[in-house]
């Protein structure tokens, strides 16, 4: 993970501004830069680099830096699946003369190219995953690949977006092209900005969309209706070709994390027949995923006569997860990440802020492969439209009563102008699901956008256009997944997937010191972003999972996210704790009875009966307390 600074600006800046805004940068910077990253400074009075990177970069075969006489080239990832002729100076050249180098790139992947600082070129992968951000201040435009250092290089009055917390709390990622911050923006899909400087100093910039998600999806879209076996050719012609795009990138061995699951098995399937042997590992928090694995590796060695190397680790353990207080887990976690990372991982063992200090080797990802199950479709008869659905599933069953009500509507506002973008160029039905699902879930969710080398083939441009042809209920039956995996590794195919994982041994949010640190959110945690949260519903579903395990976890995660966000960001807004909550969260419930009995109501025998007409109709003639 590199930390990248660009920026160009109208006119030339004076001396006093720019080491300002260097200073504000630097000190931003300051606790995440190990002391093992090289440093790189370019620029002059109106434009400037600054790239802080690991010296070491393993067995890559792509530089992050290069340059061949005036060209330039700062590549952000690597770009699997791209042409690599000529390496990284030829890809610039292609850039700066107009060629659409990102169009079949895996992402995450952006390009910056300089010629002799009189122009420049910023390209932005086609879904718009790489975490490249922009902003413009005082003439000022610049690029950065960390939100809140770009925030503090343009201005002094750095200020977190609410709308973007908002969107945050409410789909578990920043949704689009918002950030954690005022004025800072990830760029679009397929965005290009370029720039060419005046003769007497000074640049002009132009910004326009290129190839992006919604040309990938019409592809695919035109191809509906053709054969089954077309969209399954292509499919597997794109996962091949993944794979041997990143054998030209990287020389050694590559991890593949292995589940019970459909999508990493056709991921390893497609590996395995293409004649490598991948490091595979499992995390067997979920016994039956590392029963899955295990017996996958089997049929490897006992059909095949292969010898692959397997981890089997826990995630989540929580003597490992818990040796960490919660909001000190998710203060670095939140740090590290600049705020972006999913609240999942904030019952993982904790990270260190600083960025990784070491590069790590390749690692093949089977996210994605939802696009082909239809992962987000209604499971039994529905009758609302497809848009309600999608609308639904990206929100995680969060509400107008959990969540502010006017943040709601403009996060509703927001999805559906996306939805009535795909409807504009022909798509329609479940696939409406699919595209939300891509553009939302998939590029801004998917934690591999924050890590080099972490590969995702199910994104490949050629796999998503083919999943687009396919027919709904094609994907519904897991076609692609069942007949692929049939055709490249057959031993694997009577294996059934572990669909519905269940009897986990991670960490939950409320153990360890997670009930006090929650509680005491609740009272200090007072600003707008804490706000986004019904505090009441927050604390009434920590009761619930305190008493039984019933309460939402995935609710008292985002909200302790956004609580320490606030801490962090609006520390105006902060109040003393008085522990109040705490002791009303561990009260022992009072004693429910039936009228007339001294007898105790068993729990979920009262709440059967609370749903039920007959209970409705007497609280209704109950006097009022």
């Amino acid at each position: 993970m590199d930390l990248v600074l660009a920026w160009f600006s109208e006119r030339a800046v004076t001396p006093a501004e720019l080491a300002a805004a260097r200073a504000r940068f630097e000190t931003a910077v300051a606790d995440v830069v190990p002391e093992s990253f090289v440093r790189h400074d370019a620029g002059g009075d109106d434009w400037g680099v600054t790239i802080l990177h690991l010296g070491n970069r393993g067995s890559y075969r792509w530089p992050l830096i290069t340059t061949d006489g005036p060209i330039t080239a700062v590549s952000l990832g690597i770009p699997v699946g791209a042409d690599l002729t000529g390496g990284p100076a030829a890809l610039a050249g292609a850039l700066l003369g107009g060629a659409d180098v990102h169009r079949d790139v895996v992402p995450p992947f952006g390009l910056i190219a300089m010629d002799g600082g009189q122009r420049f070129a910023v390209q932005q992968d086609w879904i718009g995953m790489c975490r490249l951000f922009t902003g413009s201040a005082n003439g000022i435009t610049a690029f950065c690949t960390r939100p809140s250092a770009l925030a503090a290089f343009l201005s002094e009055d750095v200020r977190p977006d609410v709308d973007g917390w908002a969107s945050y709390a409410i789909c578990s990622h920043f949704g689009g092209e918002m950030s954690p911050f005022k004025g800072v923006q990830l760029l679009r899909p397929g965005q290009r900005v370029t720039g060419r400087r005046r003769s007497g100093g000074g640049w002009e910039l132009t910004d326009e969309t290129r190839y992006c998600v919604d040309d990938v999806v019409q592809s695919g879209l035109a191809a509906q209706g053709r054969p089954l076996d077309e969209s399954l050719e292509a499919a597997a012609q794109a996962l091949t070709d993944t794979a041997s795009s990143l054998h030209r990138l990287y020389d050694g061995p590559v991890q593949l994390g292995l589940s019970g699951g459909k999508d990493s098995r056709l991921l390893a399937a497609s590996v395995v027949a293409s004649g490598w042997l991948p490091k595979f590992s499992t995390h067997d928090d979920i016994a039956a995923e590392g029963e899955a694995a295990t017996e996958l590796m089997r049929l490897l060695r006992d059909r095949r006569g292969l010898k692959p190397e397997h981890r089997l680790f826990k995630a989540g353990v929580p003597a490992q997860v818990l040796t960490v207080g919660l909001r000190e887990r998710t203060a670095r976690l939140q740090r590290r990440y600049d705020y972006q990372y999913p609240s999942t991982y904030t019952t993982r063992p904790a990270v260190g802020v600083q960025l990784p200090g070491r590069v790590a080797a390749p690692h093949f990802s089977g996210v994605g492969g939802e696009l082909a199950t239809g992962y987000w479709y209604p499971k039994r008869a529905d009758t609302r439209a497809p848009e309600q659905i999608a609308l639904s599933r990206l929100a995680w069953g969060m509400n107008g009563n959990m969540i502010d009500k006017t943040a709601m509507a403009r996060e509703v506002e927001r999805l559906s102008g996306l939805l009535d973008r795909a409807k504009g160029f022909g798509l329609s039905g479940l696939p409406l699901i699919d595209y939300l699902y891509l553009v939302e879930r998939v590029r801004r969710w998917y934690s591999s956008a924050y890590f080099m080398g972490v590969v995702t083939p199910y994104v490949a441009p050629g796999f998503v256009a083919a999943t687009f042809a396919m027919a709904p209920q094609d994907k519904q039956d897991w076609l692609l997944h069942r007949r692929l995996i049939a055709r490249l590794v057959p031993e694997w195919a009577g294996l059934p997937f572990v669909n519905v994982p269940s009897g986990s041994t991670a960490a939950r949010l409320w153990e360890g010191d997670g009930v006090v640190a929650v509680t005491d959110m609740l009272e200090t945690a007072q600003g707008p972003i804490a706000r986004l949260f019904d505090h009441a519903v927050v604390e009434k579903n920590l009761t619930a999972a305190v008493r039984d395990g019933s309460g939402n976890e995935h609710l008292l995660r985002q909200f302790t996210c956004l609580a320490v966000a606030s801490q962090e960001l609006e520390p105006e807004t902060v109040r003393p704790a008085v522990t109040a909550t705490y002791a009303r969260v561990m009260a022992p419930p009072a004693p429910a009875t039936a009228a007339g009995s001294t007898r105790t109501v068993p729990r979920r025998k009262l709440a059967r009966l609370r749903r039920t007409r007959l209970w409705r109709a007497l609280r209704r003639r109950m006097p009022r307390r």
